[in-house]
Parts: structure tokens; sequence; C-alpha cells
């Protein structure tokens, strides 16, 4: 059995290093007003997306009736859980870190003011020793001068890659990247 200051040190770096799927468990998908098929429809589209096949995962949350604009809801409600936590480590605030994990698999790691505070003091010294961080806590990840992806697209072609990409359209997606100058690398199966 891993001692509790392992999975305490191992959370820490998770809270960092995750995106903000990692937020996103059974208590926020009722958030976003899921059924219980669509709950599961979500979860077996996770699995099949870590196979590799996004075809299929599409294809399942299409059938369970699964929208856009249901998955942009869980999207903004996992990210501003992420926040939440990640402010609740900044401030040392253990009450509010409890209300934001509810449900999450970090609720049952960190169980104690205590086991709290080793988490902050982990979360402090992988910050420190991997770079510095943000206003959010959160590491840097690119340098200050770097344009984000998305930003080097014109509105056109970032609406006309986000059809394509709802249609699983290869070919424009691809055609899209070309014109803006873009080297795509494929994933497998493309």
């Amino acid at each position: 059995m891993q001692s509790k200051s392992l999975l305490i040190a191992i959370a820490a770096f998770a809270v960092t290093a995750t995106g903000v799927h990692a937020y996103s468990g059974s208590p926020l998908m009722n958030r976003a007003g899921l059924t219980k098929v669509q709950k599961e429809a979500i979860e077996e589209a996770r699995e099949l997306r870590a196979a590799g096949d996004h075809t299929a995962a599409r294809d399942r949350l299409v059938a369970a009736g699964i929208t856009d604009e249901q998955l942009r809801i869980m999207h903004r409600i996992a990210s501003e859980t992420k926040s939440t936590i990640h402010q609740a480590i900044l401030d040392k605030d253990y009450a509010a870190f409890q209300r934001a994990v509810v449900g999450l698999p970090l609720a049952d790691i960190v169980t104690s003011q205590a086991d709290f505070e080793q988490f902050c003091e982990a979360h402090a010294l992988r910050a420190k020793n991997l770079g510095s961080t943000n206003q959010n806590g959160d590491l840097r990840r690119r340098s200050e001068d770097v344009v984000p992806f998305a930003a080097q697209f014109t509105a056109d072609q970032r609406e006309a890659l986000r059809v394509a990409r709802q249609a699983n359209d290869r070919a424009t997606i691809q055609a899209i990247y070309d014109e803006a100058g873009f080297e795509r690398h494929h994933p497998k199966g493309w």
C-alpha cells in the first residue's frame, strides 16, 4: 500500500499538470444536467478516445443525445472547478478546497487539515522546482512571447475548423491547416 504522503504529493502534481477533464466527475455531470445514459456515454466515449477511436467516441455521444452546448457547459464547469481548487490552494483555504473537491477522487486523498497543508506544500514545491506560476497557480507552459495556437487562425478559419471538426471532415481540417501555414502532425488513424 502506498503511503498517504506519496499520494498527496502525486495529487499535488496532478492538480497542476492535468487539464480540466480531470475535474469532470459525476457531480459535475449532474450540474451540467446530464442523464444517467448520457453520463455513461461520456465515460464510454472517454475510453474510446483513449484507445484512439475518435469517430466511435463522437458517434457514442451523438447516439446518447449529447449536444455541443452540453459539452461546453461541462468544460466550463470543470474549468471553474479547477480554478476554484487552485485558488483554495493559493489561499490555503481548506474549507473552500473541501467544497471544490466534493465527489472528486482528490477528496479521498486529502481528508484532513494536515493533509491539506502537506498538499499545499507539495504544490508549492512543484511550482518552485519546475518554474514560475501565473496568478492562478498554474505553471507557465510557454514563453510569454509565444502566441497561442488558436489565435494564429483568422476568425473565419476558426469557425470553419470548428465546423469541420464537428463533421469529422479531415480533408477540410487539413486544408484549413495548410491555408494557415501549419504543418499538421496527424494522430494515429489519420
